[in-house]
């Protein structure tokens, strides 16, 4: 008998509870912070940083069951780097509050969010963390970008790093997007082995940015 625990169901409902957890830990601290603001603009900011750690946890405890996953260790490295790297961002002291740098932090947290929203209303329960497949998403904004979600991220990600304004904030979102980079290649490999018809869509479809990249 080959068991392999890998691809049970329990297994697939233990992974999900790292980025749950992750969540839930920076949701708490965005709390803690949103108690101690003493300005509508700031409060708005935690409030809209919050709503997106909801939404990627509850996105990530409804998707379904891959059908085929990464080979070696390499693949999942990247996963846990790129979502470590993003949660690390929170763990540094905030800049002063500054009337300005918030209304365009506010700004692209709720671009950001808006786009991630309607990312996964697309997406639905294939969300994946590691490079996994599960089904094929070729409709709304994956007709045009292969990873749209990443964009949204990446938009909302901005937002919160003018909440901190420091070098040190700045390398590590440099850092954390070239390591989504190498994130979206490997699920590249995976979607492509998974499903015939990738490499056509791939084709005709932008990774990020029609026309750019």
């Amino acid at each position: 008998m080959n068991f392999q625990f890998g691809n049970t169901t329990w297994y697939d409902a233990v992974m999900r509870l790292p980025l749950t957890l992750l969540a839930a830990y920076f949701l708490w601290r965005e709390w803690e912070a949103l108690e101690s603001a003493r300005d509508l603009l700031r409060v708005a900011v935690h409030v809209a940083t919050m709503l997106f750690l909801v939404l990627i946890a509850g996105f990530t405890l409804a998707r379904r069951r891959p059908v085929r996953r990464s080979v070696g260790p390499w693949p999942r490295f990247a996963a846990l780097a790129g979502l470590l790297l993003l949660y690390s961002l929170m763990l540094l002291p905030r800049a002063s509050p500054d009337p300005r740098w918030d209304a365009v932090a506010l700004g692209l947290l709720l671009f950001g969010q808006f786009f991630c929203v309607v990312t996964l209303l697309q997406l639905g329960r294939s969300l994946s963390v590691m490079p996994e497949a599960r089904r094929l998403v070729t409709a709304g904004l994956y007709g045009r970008i292969r990873h749209p979600l990443y964009l949204a991220e990446a938009i909302a990600t901005l937002g919160v790093l003018l909440q901190f304004r420091s070098i040190e904030a700045l390398l590590l979102v440099v850092l954390q997007f070239c390591i989504q980079l190498w994130r979206m290649r490997e699920e590249e490999k995976v979607l492509e082995a998974a499903f015939p018809e990738y490499g056509q869509y791939r084709s005709r479809t932008a990774r990020l940015i029609p026309g750019v990249y």
